[in-house]
């Protein structure tokens, strides 16, 4: 499986999980987007049907920062845009925000929705807060595990329903 990063430069590098991943060699870095395109912004939401592509193709990971993000980043990147249905940050900088992953966060959701748990635990080892980030999503991304996209979406609108209703 093949992970490549488009490295946009926008955010912190000290910080940046995209740029750790093409350093520790578990990531290639690229201006051609390959695969699976994850896009905060896409209609399509990731789901098991994806996985021939992960496999095939690779995945990858726009990384840019969340306060200076557009769709205008995402759209000539050519692939198969997805996005990531409702988990929440485990990250020091947004933890607890949902949608508000890392690069690395999104790519360890991918890996656990695809069924690759083991590929998405051996990412969470990157950070120190790697493992929190899947405690504290398990819940959510056991769920939405080996779904199709249409019981990913259901989900999806049943968990936001709820969190509506408090």
């Amino acid at each position: 499986m093949k992970v490549y990063v488009i490295d946009y430069h926008k955010d912190d590098p000290k910080k940046c999980t995209g740029r750790k991943l093409v350093k520790l060699k578990l990531a290639e870095l690229t201006r051609v987007g390959r695969g699976i395109i994850l896009n905060p912004f896409s209609e399509r939401t990731l789901s098991i049907n994806d996985k021939d592509i992960l496999i095939k193709s690779g995945i990858t990971i726009i990384d840019t920062s969340w306060n200076n993000t557009s769709q205008n980043e995402f759209i000539n990147v050519r692939g198969e845009h997805r996005r990531l249905p409702i988990l929440f940050a485990g990250n020091p900088i947004h933890y607890g925000i949902a949608y508000k992953l890392s690069s690395l966060e999104a790519l360890m959701a991918t890996l656990y929705i695809l069924d690759e748990v083991k590929e998405a635990i051996k990412f969470s080892n990157v950070v120190k807060w790697g493992h929190t980030f899947i405690e504290l999503n398990k819940e959510l991304l056991e769920a939405y595990r080996n779904k199709d996209e249409e019981e990913i979406k259901k989900i999806e609108k049943e968990i936001i329903e709820k969190i509506l209703r408090k």
